[in-house]
């Protein structure tokens, strides 16, 4: 459950932020952000307390998803936008 929640969250992270990714300092924020989530995901599944080694695994996780979101997930709704165009004329 706690993987489908980090790509989830990744991937809305990355959506609402890519307009923002413009200097070294969002960029960094942006990473930041990633790190956070991540560890977050980790301590509220309860797997810091077991193996506290998958918080490397849930950052990248949503490190994945955030750049999925950034830059695939526009693309693909611009696509459907434009088939949704087309099938209604």
């Amino acid at each position: 459950m706690g993987e489908l929640v980090a790509w989830a969250l990744g991937m809305a992270l990355g959506f609402l932020a890519r307009d923002a990714l413009t200097s070294w300092r969002r960029i960094l924020a942006f990473g930041l952000a990633i790190m956070v989530l991540g560890a977050l995901i980790t301590l509220m599944s309860g797997e810091m307390a077991s193996e506290p080694w998958l918080v490397i695994i849930d950052i990248g996780q949503v490190a994945v998803a955030a750049l999925l979101g950034a830059f695939a997930l526009p693309f693909i709704l611009s696509r459907l936008r434009g088939i949704a165009r087309s099938a209604s004329r």
